[in-house]
C-alpha cells in the first residue's frame, strides 16, 4: 500500500484521538517557510504544493470541502501564514502534531458561540519576557499589552477557533497565531533581521526595501547617540558616503553634512532635509529621542524625485509615532554631562616668548644696521637704536623683557596659560518625556524635551525646549488622517569665538595674548588692553580675551513651529489618494552690543576713539513656509508581477521678512539697547533689512515594477518650476531610472543559497538639480547712491546688475552601481556602491568687463563641469545573537572631486583673510585647492653668502638676471639687504626665473580626504550594554591661517611652541624647518600663504563610549516601572591628529571655493555624561 495512503488513514484516527489525549498546538516550526503563487485553484492543489515544499502531510474529516476554490499568494512566508490565507473565509480550522496537519470544520467544535479567555506569555529568543508587546485580536479593537513578566490575557469573541492573535513589538518580526482550540500560548518572537521585507518611506510614499534600487543609507534610533547636543552630531561616522564634519563646538551648534562631495562652485551643497514628509531648508533642532530613523538618499536616482533640491542628497528624518494595540507608555529620559576642552594648542610659555621677542628684535636690528652700513651690537640699548634712525617697533626691546643695564633677560612675573583662563568645565542637562500608544482608531505620540548647555567658553549657553505631537486616525474604512506638530524655542548666549582678533575673535585673541601678562588687575577688574598699550613696541593688539568673551553682549532667540496634515483616501484597496498641507513659522531675534570697555586696534578700553565701535544692533526675522502636496499611488500584485505607481503635484512658497536697526551715540554702557542711542539723526539707521520670497511648483511621477522578487525596475520624473530663475528658463526636468536583480532568488540558486547568502545587484542613473542661488539672481536689482552735480551730492538710483532671462538650473547627473550581500540569514550584510557624478550648467558669479558698469554677473557656465567619483562600503554584522549580543558595523568612503572644465573661464582665485589669495579653483584639481608658496628649506650661512653673490649680479643687471645665468644660492623674494639673511625660508622657484614672486605660487593641497569612515560596536549581556563608536579621516588638509600670527616668529604675539626650536645658526638649526626669529618678516613668513600654513587634517576620534545597565524587570514590576536603564557615556573622548589647531574638521568659510580654513573657531568639547531611561 502506498505510504501516503497509510499516513492519511492514520490522520483520520488522529483527528479523533489527539484532542482527547492532549490539547493540540499550533505550528511550532517557526522557521518553515513556503512560497506559493496559486490563483483560483482547488484547495487540494494548494495542499499538495505545501506537502511538496515541506515535511508536512494533510488529513481531513469527510465533511471538509477540499475542492473549494482559493487563491494563495505568499512569498517566503511562514507556513502558518500560508495556511491562514488558504483557509480565510471558511469555517475550516487546522491542528498540527508532528508532521501532520489535520483539517476539520470549525462548526463541529463546542462553545463556538461563546467568548473565551485566551492567555499566554511572550518571550524573546533568549527566553526573557517581552514587556509591552501588543497582542491584538486581528480585525477587532480588542487588545492588551504584555505585563512585566511578558504575560497577557484577553477575551476573544466567537468563533474563537477562527480568531487570529497579532503579536507585535518593535525590533521583532510580527507574529500571527490562529487560536484554534488552544487557550494558553507560549510565544517566542524572532528578531526582525529580514531586511528584504523592510519598508522605506522614499519620495512621498512607502516602498518595500526589496523594490528600492537606488543608494540609501539608513540609521535607526537605536544606533544614534542621544548624548550629543544635536541630532546631526550623532550621525558622525555612522553612514557610508556621507561626510559629517563637526566644524564648531559652540553650544547647540550643528554640523556640516556633505553627501558624496561638493558639486557646485557658488550654489549651496547642503542636503535637503525632509522631516516626516515636509521638505525643510536646514537641519532644524530635533530632539534625538523623537527620531525613529534617518535615511539618506545618496544617488541621483533616489533623490531625483525631489528634483531641484536633491543634487546634494536628501536626508529623510522619520519621527516616532504610536502603534496600533500599544497601551499608553510613558518614557522619561534624563542626562547630565560635564564638558571640557578636548585638546589644547601647544604655545610658548612666558620665558620662551621673552627669548623669542628679544631674538627677533636683535635680528631685526642686525639686518637694518648691516643694510645701512652702521655698526651694531646686541648690547646697544633702545636709546642708541632709536638714535641710529630705527623704529623701536622693529628693533626696540620692551623693558619688561630685557634689562640693558645688567644685559640680562628679565625674569617674568606672570606665566599665564590663557587657555586655562578662557576654557572651563561646563554643564549640559537634558530632560525628555514622551507618551505613546494607540488603538485601531487612533495612534498618538507626544513628547516634550528640555536642554540647557553651557559652553566651555563662559558665558556662552544654549537653552532649548522641544515639543512634538504626532496623531494618526483611521476615521473610516477608506479614510485616514495624520497630524504632526512640532516646535522648538531656543535662546543662545553667544561668544564670538571665530574671526580676527581686531574683530573681537576670542580664540585668536586668546592664542595671541602674551603669557607674560596678567588676567586681572590688583583691584580684581580685568587687566584690559595691555597689548594695545604696547603696540608701539611692535606688538600686535588683541584685547584681553576674557574681556571680549564676557563683555561683548550677543544673544539670539529663535522659535520654529511646524504644523503638517496628511489626509489619505482609499477608494479601492490598492489605490491611495493623499493630500499633505503644512506650514512652518520661524522667528529669529538677534541682539548685539559692543561696550566702551573693550579696546580695539590702537585704542585702549574706554578711549574716546572707541565711540565709533560702541554700537548696538537688533534685528527681527519672520519667515513663513507653506506646502501643499497632492499624490495618488497605486499598488498591485498580479501573480509574480508587482506594480507600484505614484503621481503627484506640489506647491511650496517661502517668504522672508527681516528688519534690523543699528544705533550709536550711547552715553554709557549701562543700557545695552538700541533705544538708548544718541540724539543725532545719524545715531540710528537700518541694518540688514530685507523682504524676499520664492515659490516652486512641481509635477512628479514614479513607476516601480517587480517580477517574482527577482527583477525590479524603477523610473521617476519630476518637473520643477522656480521663481528664482529667469522667465525663459524656470522649469527644470529631472528623470531617473534604476534596476535591481536579486540573484539569490533565481531558482537555480535559491535552494543552495537559502538562509546562507543573498545577492542583489543594483544600477541607477538620474538627474537632479540645484536652485540654491538666492531669490533674485536673475533680476536686475536697484541700488541707491549719489552723484556730484557741481558741488552738490544728488541722491539717485541705478541698476545693481544685469537681468538674465535665461538663468536656469544647475544639474547633476549621477550613475551608481551597487551590490548588496547578506550572509547567514542576514547576520552579515555588505553594501557597496560605486558612483560617478557630473555637475553641469554651473551657477557662478562670473567676472565681466568693468566697461559694462558692473564687475560680475550670475550666470550658468554651460561648458563647465565638476566631477565627484568614488565608492562607499558598509559592513554590518551580528556576531552574537544569544544571551550575549554583539553587533559590529564599519564603513569607508572614498570620493575624488575634480574640476573637469571651467568652460573657458580662467583659474578662479579666492581671497580669504588679510587680502590673501588662499584658494584656487583650477581645471584638473579639486574645487578650492590651496594655493601659495612652497617652503623647501631654511637658508644656511653658505646659502646666504651665495645669495649675496647673486645679489651683485642682479643689481648690476638692472634688478634682473642675465639670460642663462645660474644662481649660486637659492631664489629669494627680495635682494634688499634687510630682507636677505641666513635663517630665512627657502621658497620653491616654480618657474625657475631666479626670483620668488606670484608666478611661483602653486597648489599646496586640498581639504578633501583620501577616505573617511567610522566603526561602531555594541555588546549586551544580562542587562549590561556597552557601545562604542569611532570616526576617522585620512589625507585631507587644512589651512591653519592662525599661523599668520602664531607662526611668523616675529615676536609680535605668542607663538606655537615649535617656534622655540627655531633656526639660530648653522650650528644651532633647531628643527631645520622653523625660520629665524626676526621682526622683519613681510618677505620671510607673514603675508605669504605658504606650505607652512597647510597642515595634515587626518584624525582618528573616539566619538562615543557608553556603558549602561538595565535593572531586572522582576524588581521593577512591583513599583509600576516597565524598564529602567542607567548609563555613563563619553563623547569626543580623544582625537589623534597631527594638526596643531583645535579641530582638524574646522571650516571657517562657508564658501565651497574656500574649504578647510581655520581662522579661530569654537573648539570641540569632551563630554562626560550620566543618564537615566525610565518607561512606565
Amino acid at each position: 500500500m502506498n505510504k501516503k495512503i497509510i499516513q492519511r488513514i492514520s490522520l483520520l484516527i488522529l483527528l479523533f484521538v489527539l484532542p482527547v489525549v492532549y490539547p493540540v498546538n499550533d505550528i511550532h516550526a517557526q522557521d518553515v517557510r513556503v512560497t506559493i503563487r496559486m490563483d483560483k485553484v482547488r484547495m487540494e492543489q494548494v495542499m499538495n504544493e505545501i506537502e511538496r515544499q515541506t515535511k508536512y502531510l494533510f488529513g481531513s474529516a469527510n465533511n471538509v470541502d477540499v475542492n473549494r476554490i482559493v487563491t494563495v499568494q505568499v512569498v517566503d512566508r511562514p507556513l502558518r501564514e500560508a495556511l491562514e490565507v488558504m483557509l480565510r473565509g471558511t469555517n475550516i480550522s487546522y491542528t498540527v502534531q508532528g508532521s501532520n496537519i489535520v483539517l476539520k470544520n470549525g462548526s463541529t467544535e463546542s462553545g463556538t458561540s461563546r467568548p473565551a479567555t485566551i492567555s499566554g506569555v511572550v518571550r524573546d529568543a533568549t527566553g526573557a519576557p517581552v514587556i509591552g508587546a501588543a497582542v491584538v485580536v486581528k480585525g477587532t479593537t480588542i487588545g492588551v499589552s504584555t505585563d512585566t513578566e511578558g504575560k497577557f490575557s484577553l477575551q476573544v469573541p466567537p468563533p474563537v477557533s477562527q480568531a487570529i492573535l497579532e503579536v507585535n513589538y518593535l525590533g521583532y518580526e510580527p507574529n500571527d497565531i490562529r487560536v484554534g482550540s488552544t487557550t494558553h500560548f507560549d510565544i517566542t518572537l524572532k528578531e526582525d533581521c529580514q531586511q528584504i521585507s523592510d519598508v522605506l518611506v522614499v519620495g512621498y510614499t512607502p516602498m518595500r526595501k526589496s523594490d528600492f534600487t537606488g543608494s540609501i543609507a539608513s540609521v535607526k534610533s537605536s544606533e544614534l547617540t542621544t548624548t550629543t547636543p544635536t541630532m546631526a552630531q550623532a550621525l558622525a561616522g555612522k553612514v557610508a558616503g556621507v561626510e559629517v564634519r563637526q566644524a564648531s563646538g559652540a553650544p547647540g551648534e550643528g554640523v556640516q553634512i556633505r553627501v558624496r562631495g561638493v558639486n557646485s562652485l557658488s550654489a549651496g551643497s547642503d542636503p535637503l532635509y525632509v522631516i516626516d514628509g515636509y521638505p525643510a531648508s536646514e537641519d532644524v533642532y530635533i530632539n534625538p529621542g523623537d527620531i525613529e530613523s534617518i535615511d539618506i538618499l545618496k544617488d541621483a536616482a533616489s533623490a531625483a524625485i525631489y528634483g531641484s533640491r536633491g543634487a546634494s542628497g536628501v536626508v529623510l528624518i522619520t519621527t516616532k509615532r504610536g502603534k496600533e494595540g500599544e497601551r499608553a507608555k510613558i518614557s522619561y529620559d534624563f542626562s547630565y554631562g560635564i564638558q571640557q576642552l578636548e585638546r589644547k594648542v601647544d604655545l610658548l610659555d612666558a620665558n620662551q616668548f621673552r627669548d623669542l621677542y628679544i631674538a627677533s628684535r636683535n635680528d631685526s636690528y642686525r639686518r637694518k644696521a648691516t643694510a645701512a652700513g652702521i655698526a651694531w651690537s646686541t648690547n646697544d640699548d633702545n636709546t642708541i637704536r632709536a638714535a641710529k634712525g630705527f623704529s623701536l617697533a622693529d628693533v626696540g626691546i620692551h623693558p619688561m623683557f630685557y634689562d640693558f643695564t645688567t644685559r640680562t633677560p628679565v625674569e617674568q612675573r606672570y606665566n599665564t596659560d590663557w587657555q586655562d583662563e578662557v576654557f572651563g568645565n561646563a554643564g549640559m542637562m537634558r530632560h525628555n518625556i514622551s507618551v505613546t500608544g494607540g488603538s485601531k482608531a487612533i495612534r498618538y505620540m507626544a513628547s516634550v524635551g528640555y536642554m540647557d548647555q553651557d559652553g566651555i567658553i563662559a558665558p556662552s549657553n544654549h537653552n532649548r525646549i522641544n515639543a512634538r505631537l504626532n496623531l494618526d486616525a483611521q476615521i473610516t474604512k477608506h479614510f485616514s488622517a495624520s497630524m504632526s506638530y512640532s516646535a522648538y524655542d531656543v535662546r543662545n548666549k553667544v561668544v564670538q569665538a571665530e574671526g580676527r582678533m581686531i574683530n573681537d575673535g576670542v580664540i585668536q585673541s586668546m592664542l595671541m595674548y602674551l603669557p607674560n601678562l596678567p588676567v586681572y588687575e590688583e583691584n580684581g577688574d580685568y587687566a584690559r588692553s595691555a597689548m594695545i598699550r604696547m603696540r608701539d613696541w611692535g606688538l600686535n593688539f588683541p584685547e584681553n580675551p576674557l574681556v571680549i568673551a564676557n563683555e561683548l553682549d550677543i544673544s539670539e532667540k529663535m522659535s520654529r513651529h511646524n504644523l503638517n496634515f496628511n489626509l489619505i483616501y482609499e477608494p479601492l484597496p490598492d489605490l491611495k489618494i493623499s493630500a499633505r498641507l503644512g506650514q512652518q513659522w520661524y522667528n529669529y531675534r538677534y541682539f548685539y552690543y559692543r561696550p566702551m570697555s573693550i579696546g580695539r586696534n590702537s585704542s585702549p578700553a574706554y578711549s574716546p576713539e572707541l565711540a565709533a565701535y560702541n554700537i548696538a544692533r537688533s534685528s527681527s526675522t519672520y519667515d513663513i513656509d507653506r506646502l501643499g502636496e497632492f499624490t495618488a499611488s497605486y499598488k498591485k500584485q498580479l501573480g509574480r508581477h508587482r506594480f507600484d505607481a505614484l503621481v503627484g503635484y506640489t506647491l511650496q512658497r517661502k517668504t522672508y521678512d527681516r528688519l534690523g536697526v543699528e544705533a550709536t551715540g550711547f552715553a554709557d554702557d549701562r543700557i545695552h539697547e538700541v533705544t538708548a542711542h544718541g540724539p543725532a539723526d545719524s545715531d540710528i539707521s537700518l541694518y540688514e533689512t530685507r523682504k524676499a520670497a520664492w515659490s516652486m511648483m512641481s509635477y512628479l511621477a514614479r513607476l516601480n515594477y517587480s517580477f517574482d522578487d527577482r527583477y525590479t525596475i524603477t523610473g521617476t520624473f519630476r518637473a520643477d518650476g522656480s521663481s528664482r530663475f529667469g522667465v525663459n528658463n524656470r522649469w527644470g526636468y529631472f528623470p531617473s531610472v534604476s534596476a535591481g536583480w536579486t540573484l539569490s532568488n533565481e531558482p537555480f540558486l535559491k535552494d543552495a543559497f537559502e538562509n546562507i547568502v543573498s545577492i542583489r545587484i543594483r544600477a541607477s542613473w538620474g538627474k537632479s538639480g540645484n536652485n540654491d542661488i538666492g531669490n533674485y539672481s536673475s533680476i536686475a536689482g536697484i541700488s541707491t547712491g549719489s552723484y556730484a552735480f557741481g558741488t552738490t551730492a544728488v541722491s539717485t538710483s541705478r541698476p545693481s546688475g544685469f537681468a538674465d532671462l535665461e538663468l536656469g538650473w544647475e544639474t547633476t547627473t549621477q550613475a551608481n552601481i551597487g551590490l548588496d550581500l547578506g550572509f547567514f540569514n542576514s547576520r552579515l550584510n555588505v553594501i557597496a556602491n560605486y558612483y560617478n557624478s557630473i555637475s553641469t550648467d554651473i551657477l557662478y558669479n562670473a567676472p565681466i568687463s568693468a566697461i559694462s558698469g558692473f564687475t560680475s554677473s550670475t550666470t550658468n557656465m554651460t561648458d563647465a563641469k565638476l566631477r565627484n567619483r568614488g565608492f562607499d562600503l558598509q559592513v554590518d554584522a551580528r556576531l552574537l545573537t544569544g544571551k550575549v549580543k554583539w553587533n559590529v558595523s564599519t564603513n569607508i568612503s572614498v570620493n575624488r572631486n575634480k574640476v573637469v572644465s571651467l568652460g573657458g573661464l580662467d583659474d578662479v582665485l579666492s581671497t580669504s583673510e588679510r587680502s590673501v589669495q588662499s584658494h584656487i579653483t583650477k581645471e584638473g584639481h579639486p574645487v578650492g585647492s590651496f594655493y601659495g608658496y612652497k617652503a623647501v628649506g631654511i637658508m644656511s650661512e653658505i646659502d646666504y653668502k651665495n645669495a649675496l653673490k647673486d645679489r651683485q649680479v642682479y643689481l648690476a643687471n638692472g634688478s634682473k638676471f642675465p639670460a642663462g645665468y645660474t644662481l649660486q644660492g637659492p631664489a629669494v623674494p627680495s635682494y634688499a639687504l634687510d630682507d636677505l639673511s641666513y635663517g630665512n625660508t627657502i621658497w620653491q622657484d616654480v618657474n625657475r626665473d631666479g626670483v620668488i614672486d606670484t608666478n611661483d605660487k602653486t597648489i599646496l593641497g586640498n581639504a578633501y580626504p583620501d577616505f573617511t569612515g567610522g566603526f561602531s560596536t555594541s555588546l549586551s549581556w544580562n542587562g549590561f550594554d556597552l557601545g562604542a563608536s569611532f570616526t576617522y579621516s585620512y589625507g585631507g588638509e587644512v589651512i591653519n591661517f592662525q599661523d599668520y600670527y602664531l607662526f611668523n616668529v616675529e615676536g609680535s604675539s605668542n607663538q606655537y611652541a615649535i617656534a622655540a626650536d627655531r633656526y639660530v645658526s648653522d650650528t644651532d638649526p633647531g628643527r631645520n624647518n622653523v625660520p629665524i626669529a626676526t621682526r622683519i618678516s613681510v618677505t620671510n613668513q607673514s603675508l605669504k600663504l605658504s606650505s607652512y600654513y597647510v597642515e595634515d587634517a587626518s584624525y582618528f576620534r573616539c566619538s562615543n563610549i557608553t556603558l549602561g545597565y538595565t535593572l531586572p524587570k522582576r524588581l521593577l514590576g512591583k513599583i509600576g516601572i516597565e524598564s529602567c536603564r542607567v548609563y555613563v557615556s563619553g563623547d569626543n573622548l580623544f582625537t589623534i591628529t597631527d594638526y596643531r589647531g583645535y579641530n582638524p574638521e574646522v571650516s571657517y568659510k562657508s564658501s565651497n571655493m574656500m574649504p578647510g580654513f581655520d581662522w579661530g573657531c569654537y573648539p570641540l568639547s569632551r563630554i562626560y555624561s550620566v543618564g537615566l531611561n525610565l518607561t512606565f
